[in-house]
């Protein structure tokens, strides 16, 4: 501890641009718990200027620790003497500039007030980071000139070296953040993502633009089209009533898993009364209601119309992409919005609709598992409410979860409850094969359905043993 204090004292007058003289060795434990002091500060940082409630993101800690040790081993390069006191002080520095880089977030505009009247915003703003980076820098020489550097060996080149290229580094890094607020753009939050977005948008500006206006006119038509291959319930008979919804339009997986998992789902448990499909996809923008917020209010109400709500089951299965606030329902420019855990919780009550099961594919989901678990429910998700899942990419016709699930582990005479555990098995060996961080997929089965079900499985082998005689 003593050698921590020590360090951080040299850190806080290197900070003031004075050299402190390295005249004390530092273990490999002070320098990790520095590395410990830096990630703590780093997730607090995010934490605290999180917009809206913070969501943690466990993607978010390997991250950290990925520029922790980035950091580490530019500074290596740099450094030939006194390493592991170099290293400590200028991690100790990086939290300090941390907090006073957050602190200087709301700097410029209260300087620009006492600027001169051609100066704006982005010039203080200007301004302000070539202040801060410029004391960095002063502070790495002052570290490095502490090492007792030779005069061949300029602690001025080599700091400015070190700051430039760490950053740099740093930058060039995929990473997300440890806490996720409501206002979170991953596209603006690191080079490779704002890369991605901004040749995607580009991709899409070529693309033949989606005429609103038309399409929220063939809505009600198309629902009807979809409405009418609902057959009638039978009393005395647990009947299953299906709402697919494919919501994101860019990649093809999403329509392909949607096809394929309700394909599967008729097989292996008997979509029998029939199957409202929601889908945002260019190529069925004339044949099928769209995945919106609206249409899938109008899927509830009319299955909740033609089911008995005590005997008969609603299946909800949904595809996307998803985030902490739920699953991304998007058609190019037309359409973009959220399909929230709430929203599903307070569409499918408002119904009366209490036998239900909701399988959803897509990052996050686990915040579905919460809001809609009961006796009387079923729910799966990809995910959970903190983690990523995989997948999701044009040439695939599954997301990982998809293929586990539906294509590998769901068949007919398989309880949805011995898939599951199957398919989670597979996602944690191809995750681990393919290092990425654990998706954690999640499954409640009410005591309540899940009776319902097993009695309509023995049900219907009855029906197929006497149908056979």
């Amino acid at each position: 501890m003593k050698n921590f204090l020590w360090v951080a004292w040299a850190a806080l007058r290197a900070a003031l641009w004075r050299r402190t003289a390295a005249d004390r060795s530092v273990t490999i434990g002070t320098v990790l718990l520095c590395a410990l002091v830096v990630a703590a500060s780093e997730a607090a940082d995010q934490y605290l200027t999180a917009e809206g409630a913070a969501r943690f993101s466990i993607y978010g800690i390997n991250s950290i620790i990925a520029e922790i040790a980035v950091c580490g081993v530019v500074t290596l390069l740099f450094v030939s003497r006194d390493r592991a006191v170099v290293l400590a002080q200028f991690l100790v520095l990086n939290a300090l500039v941390n907090w006073v880089i957050t602190a200087a977030i709301h700097f410029p505009s209260r300087f620009q007030s006492s600027m001169p009247g051609t100066w704006t915003r982005a010039d203080a703003t200007i301004l302000v980071v070539v202040l801060l980076a410029t004391w960095w820098v002063g502070a790495v020489v002052a570290i490095l000139r502490g090492a007792g550097l030779g005069t061949y060996q300029s602690p001025a080149i080599r700091g400015f070296g070190l700051a430039v290229v760490s950053q740099l580094a740093v930058a060039a890094m995929p990473s997300f953040p440890t806490f996720v607020g409501s206002d979170f753009n991953l596209a603006s939050y690191n080079v490779w993502e704002w890369a991605s977005a901004k040749f995607h948008k580009g991709a899409e500006e070529r693309i033949a633009e989606v005429d609103a206006a038309a399409l929220e006119l063939l809505q009600p038509s198309l629902l009807e089209v979809e409405m009418k291959k609902l057959l009638p319930e039978r009393k005395g008979t647990t009947d299953i009533y299906a709402i697919g919804v494919a919501g994101w339009s860019d990649q093809d997986v999403f329509i392909k898993e949607l096809n394929g998992g309700l394909s599967v789902l008729n097989r292996s448990l008997g979509l029998d009364r029939g199957a409202i499909q929601l889908v945002n996809h260019r190529d069925t923008l004339e044949t099928l209601p769209i995945a919106s917020r609206t249409n899938f209010a109008a899927a509830v109400h009319a299955i909740a119309g033609i089911m008995n709500k005590d005997e008969d089951v609603l299946l909800v299965f949904i595809t996307s992409h998803g985030g902490p606030e739920g699953v991304g329902l998007v058609l190019a420019d037309a359409i973009s919005s959220v399909l929230s855990p709430d929203h599903v919780a307070s569409v499918l009550d408002r119904e009366g609709i209490r036998n239900r099961i909701v399988i959803v594919s897509a990052c996050y989901s686990g915040v579905f598992a919460k809001r809609l678990a009961s006796p009387s429910s079923i729910v799966l998700t990809a995910a959970d409410e903190n983690s990523p899942s995989f997948g999701c990419s044009n040439e695939r016709e599954w997301t990982y979860f998809g293929d586990a699930f539906f294509n590998q582990s769901l068949s007919e005479g398989v309880s949805l409850e011995r898939a599951f555990q199957d398919a989670k098995a597979k996602i944690s060996q191809w995750e681990a094969r393919d290092e990425v961080p654990p998706s954690s997929p999640q499954g409640h089965f009410g005591v309540a359905i899940s009776e319902k079900l097993a009695k309509r499985k023995l049900d219907r082998k009855m029906q197929a043993y006497t149908e056979g005689r």
